[in-house]
């Protein structure tokens, strides 16, 4: 019992000296050895009551239980701790110490022990000592070491600072890519559930028209086929919900490994910012906050001033000290001439103080290699930061780029989307009447199904494009996505916590900056398609002008009566007017051209060329 006492009494001792560490604990489900029967604690309870969960909550969750991101964390503190042990080295070193000793001597067999009894005889001492001492030491100079030392220390705290945002952002970059896959594996599902529900009605008119003899059995098994194609599809996108819920869990820390049956995922991925800053805007906004470049030139000054302490090896040394001992001493003496022992006891206390100093002339071009060394150092960690450099301009342009191509092929894909609708309306009325082939009817259906699939990933790719700029800028910090409220505001991608000059030229509304790159919003598909509708009307409308400008040709006829001559020149300047009013049309569909060209710098492939309107439009009359 007593020596449970004196165990626990030594342990609050030590902790009273040393401290101890307190952390928030991992999941307790990681300690044990069984998924089934986990021991389960708050993490298990991260969605109750939750009933849709956004890409700002899942990043927000994510922050506070991703393992990986609270090691970084923690990392800091051991960075720190080693900073103020850099800073101890100003502190004098008080050292006491405490010895008891006890001896016993004899002697044997002794020649010529005068006074002190016959040859032979036994004499024994026992001597039972103390010493007891406090030394105080306190370097005065060491060549700045230690000054070297404590900036390297500090750099090195700021490197940690640095390696965890650096954390955070690629973490908020993974949650994104998963949370956005969780869409697109949503949208996919939709897309085969829609084109399932095309191909059972046509199986259904086709088998009414397969008992009626109007069709033959190919027809009916056609549509079958494409039925069971589109069931595999959704189970391709499930499995790609699944697999994507997976990714989104784990890295939310939630210890169940996927995501409740009934969460819901409140994202709008639609949504494609209008006005981009100039690729400039981004460059200087990601080279002054990236946070991985930070740490490598902070990595560069560590091995600057690692290098600068070598230097002090050739510096003297010189320390101050002071000593306070006293020791005690008692002796019995054991012998012929008394039967009686004797003893003698003594007190000796004792101070000094004084200076010492050293140097260190020659050992060997020891120091000198030492400082070849870390001058190589400080080259290598020159170039990384270098290396790092190139890397986040890379990444920057790169991410920049992906963002605006995918906001252009979305604009396509979207207007191929509406394209594509109406085209297998038509096809299948016509098949149904009895006017198109089934092959036909398959080649809308899968156009229109590879359009929906092209458009939903585009959808995806711009928010996941969006996700790359924000890692690659850095400008977004932990506290800004902890606080954040999921709603797209008015900054430009990457730049939404964004401070001083960055900021200025992103939220510019008024003027925008040199080189802005102006995107077009996207627009619903009636009303995209209405839009297409009128400009077509226009164009055919503006093509049918030249012709109504050669009726006053007509009312030249009197002339006729006058020469009969006169007829045969009227074929020739009725040719020459069509010619003029022909290249009054080309020079002014030229200048349209000219104009749209200008309007929209952003598209490659001219747009109005393709529209489908424009022919049905067109030889409408020729038909009637």
């Amino acid at each position: 019992m007593r020596t449970s006492s004196k165990l626990i009494s030594l342990a609050s001792g030590l902790l009273l000296l040393c401290g101890c560490y307190n952390y928030p604990a991992a999941p307790k489900a990681t300690y044990g050895n069984s998924f089934s029967h986990r021991e389960k604690d708050k993490n298990d309870d991260l969605f109750k009551g939750m009933k849709s969960l956004t890409l700002a909550d899942a990043q927000r969750i994510a922050l506070e239980n991703n393992p990986d991101y609270l090691s970084a964390a923690f990392s800091i503190n051991a960075a720190r701790s080693k900073y103020y042990q850099a800073l101890g080295a100003y502190s004098p070193v008080i050292t006491a110490d405490f010895t008891m000793k006890n001896t016993h001597s004899w002697a044997t067999h002794q020649v010529n022990a005068a006074d002190y009894g016959q040859p032979g005889e036994h004499r024994r001492t026992d001597s039972f000592t103390t010493s007891t001492g406090v030394s105080a030491n306190l370097l005065l100079f060491d060549g700045l070491a230690r000054e070297f030392n404590w900036l390297a220390a500090k750099h090195n705290v700021n490197y940690r600072k640095h390696l965890e945002a650096d954390a955070c952002r690629l973490l908020m970059r993974s949650v994104a890519y998963a949370y956005n896959e969780v869409l697109l594996a949503i949208e996919n599902r939709r897309i085969a559930d829609e084109d399932r529900k095309f191909q059972q009605v046509s199986l259904k008119d086709t088998q009414y028209k397969f008992d009626a003899g109007a069709v033959p059995l190919s027809d009916v098994l056609n549509f079958q086929i494409l039925m069971n194609n589109a069931d595999v599809s959704m189970i391709a996108a499930d499995y790609q919900y699944e697999t994507a819920v997976y990714a989104l869990a784990v890295l939310m820390g939630y210890p169940d490994g996927t995501l409740p049956a009934d969460l819901s995922f409140d994202g709008d991925f639609k949504s494609i910012y209008e006005n981009m800053p100039s690729v400039e805007v981004y460059l200087d906004a990601a080279l002054a906050n990236r946070p991985d470049l930070k740490g490598y030139r902070d990595q560069l000054e560590v091995a600057k001033y690692q290098m600068y302490a070598t230097y002090s090896a050739y510096s003297p040394q010189a320390s101050a000290f002071a000593n306070f001992g006293y020791n005690t001493n008692l002796s019995r003496y054991h012998d012929y001439e008394y039967p009686r022992s004797a003893h003698d006891y003594a007190n000796t206390p004792s101070f000094s103080y004084g200076l010492s100093a050293s140097w260190t002339v020659f050992n060997g071009l020891v120091r000198y290699n030492k400082v070849r060394e870390y001058q190589a150092y400080l080259a290598v960690a020159d170039y990384s930061v270098a290396t790092q450099w190139f890397a986040v301009v890379r990444e920057v342009r790169t991410a920049y780029a992906n963002y605006i191509q995918n906001v252009k092929k979305n604009k396509l894909y979207l207007k191929t989307r509406d394209l594509s609708k109406k085209q297998r309306d038509l096809v299948d009325d016509e098949y149904r009447a009895g006017n198109a082939e089934l092959t036909r009817l398959n080649e809308a259906q899968r156009d229109l199904v590879q359009a929906e699939t092209n458009l939903a990933s585009s959808y995806i790719n711009i928010q996941n494009a969006r996700a790359q700029l924000d890692a690659a800028v850095g400008v977004n910090t932990a506290e800004y996505y902890a606080k954040q409220s999921g709603k797209a505001g008015a900054a430009a991608p990457g730049l939404e916590n964004a401070k001083g000059p960055h900021a200025q030229k992103a939220r510019e509304k008024k003027t925008q900056p040199a080189g802005t790159v102006k995107l077009e919003k996207a627009v619903a598909p009636d009303q995209k398609a209405a839009a297409d509708k009128a400009e077509a009307e226009k164009i055919a409308a503006s093509k049918t002008e030249p012709a109504k400008k050669t009726e006053p040709v007509k009312k030249a006829a009197p002339a006729k009566k006058k020469a009969a001559p006169a007829k045969k020149a009227e074929p020739v300047k009725a040719e020459a007017v069509k010619a003029e009013a022909v290249k009054a049309e080309a020079v002014k569909a030229e200048a349209v051209k000219a104009e749209a060209v200008k309007a929209e710098p952003e598209v490659v492939v001219p747009e109005k060329k393709t529209v489908p309107e424009i022919p049905a439009t067109a030889t409408e009359p020729a038909k009637k």
